[in-house]
């Protein structure tokens, strides 16, 4: 099976609750490590938000938009119909 293919079974077997689930998981995991580097200002607290924090919340950003795109692949898309022009009135005259 082509990678491809294996996407999009992923993307119709997805359980997009699921998904949201950890992604703010892993948000709020990447938001404590950036926090503590704010109140423990040494090397190791730093670096661990700066490299570990940050890898986790643009992992948590990732599932976001697989989410979306889930949502996308799903969305029923209907063209724009323009509404009819307003008829004149009729004037009493007539």
């Amino acid at each position: 099976m082509n990678p491809r293919a294996k996407i999009e079974r992923f993307l119709d077997a997805a359980s997009r609750t699921r998904l949201m689930g950890y992604a703010c998981v892993l948000g709020l995991i990447g938001l404590a490590l950036m926090s503590w580097s704010l109140f423990d200002q040494g090397w190791i607290p730093v670096m661990a938000a700066m490299s570990v924090g940050q890898g986790i919340g643009t992992l948590s950003f990732a599932l976001f938009l697989v989410i979306v795109l889930i949502d996308l692949r799903q969305a029923e898309f209907r063209p724009s119909v323009l509404p009819e022009p307003p008829k004149p009135l009729k004037s009493q005259d007539d």
